[in-house]
């Protein structure tokens, strides 16, 4: 086999690489570039005869024992091994190994190319933690979360959500999301998910209603984001629910205690002008049985048409109370306005 780094060439290739390049035997190092002496915190006439196994650590120890003793065997060296090792100073440094079995100034050894991932590792790290953290908020988090694929199947839900519609996970994977979405609530949910795909929008906040297991329809608040793969396609939503039903119940409870704080308003409101012109009626009645004169009568009648046209409106506008929308209290321009004048008192005829 060749003795790479004894010849010229080769030993100046290998001493300016980026990268930590070692020959060693089983027992010691042979030969270490700048690169890796540095990292191991000497230089390399230092760290020439050596004890490798002095710079690995206990961790790795076992595995790299493994890997020698099985190429000392196989003649042949094995895939990328991680190997922590120990520089002088104590630092760890999580590197990745490939050896492959050489000649070295005439007795067998291995030449190492050590590659450090310390910064892969951080990073491997950082992901684990955010995973694990997110994983603990999905499980343990109040409000229900799922994940649904882009057909609409539910893909893994938390126990807040199974809680919430009644369902174990296992009978909700069986399902899509629409088999348990009010009927009315589908097509509004499918066309928001399109948009999602079709990257129209990045997400989306919603009411919509839940049938349960046991039938019951709920109120649920939801928020609903897209994941995409490397090539941008969706590879699943990421939803979540809070459970709404009781606040609904009490705003509808308020609302219709609205409605009847105002149609009691309303009510006395109407009583108070039907009373004002029943007497501006009453007292036209009485002039006209006392017996008016010819000149008074047409004011008497003016007066008499002008209450019952205030009479009629009202009465209009009271019909309207059976329609909810159509319901309007006191005030400016609304169902009873009791800010214009009243009728003028007729006037009495002289005796």
């Amino acid at each position: 086999m060749s003795t790479g780094p004894t010849t010229p060439d080769y030993r100046t290739i290998i001493e300016s690489a980026p990268e930590a390049i070692v020959v060693y035997t089983p027992e010691k190092f042979l030969f270490l570039n700048s690169f890796a002496a540095e990292q191991l915190g000497s230089d390399p006439a230092s760290l020439v005869g050596r004890p490798i196994m002095e710079f690995v650590h206990p961790d790795s120890v076992p595995v790299v024992i493994d890997r020698i003793r099985d190429a000392l065997k196989s003649g042949e060296g094995g895939g990328p091994l991680e190997v922590r090792f120990v520089s002088l100073s104590g630092a760890v440094i999580p590197t990745e190994v490939i050896s492959v079995p050489i000649i070295f100034e005439g007795q067998q050894a291995f030449l190492g190319l050590v590659r450090d991932i310390r910064e892969r590792a951080e990073m491997e790290r950082a992901l684990r933690e955010s995973e694990e953290k997110f994983g603990n908020a999905f499980r343990y988090s109040p409000h229900g979360m799922a994940f649904v694929s882009p057909n609409g199947h539910w893909l893994k839900a938390n126990r807040a959500l199974c809680e919430m519609l009644g369902y174990s996970e296992e009978e909700l994977l069986q399902r899509r999301f629409a088999d348990i979405t009010h009927s009315q609530d589908v097509d509004q949910d499918v066309e928001q998910l399109h948009r999602l795909v079709t990257r129209e929008i990045s997400s989306y906040n919603r009411i919509k209603r839940y049938l349960r297991k046991d039938g019951r329809a709920i109120w649920v608040s939801l928020a609903v984001s897209v994941v995409h793969n490397a090539e941008g396609v969706p590879s699943y939503f990421i939803g979540q629910m809070q459970d709404i039903t009781r606040e609904r119940e009490m705003e509808e409870q308020r609302a219709h205690g609205e409605r009847l704080a105002g149609i009691t308003e309303t009510t006395i409101a109407v009583a108070h002008e039907m009373n004002n012109v029943l007497t501006v009626l009453m007292m036209n009645a009485e002039l006209l049985a006392d017996g008016a004169s010819p000149e008074e009568i047409p004011e008497i009648a003016s007066e008499i048409l002008s209450a019952s046209s205030r009479i009629a409106a009202t009465v209009q506008r009271l019909r309207k109370l059976g329609v909810p929308e159509s319901v309007e209290y006191l005030g400016e321009g609304k169902m009873l306005d009791l800010s214009h004048k009243p009728p003028r008192k007729p006037s009495k005829r002289g005796k």
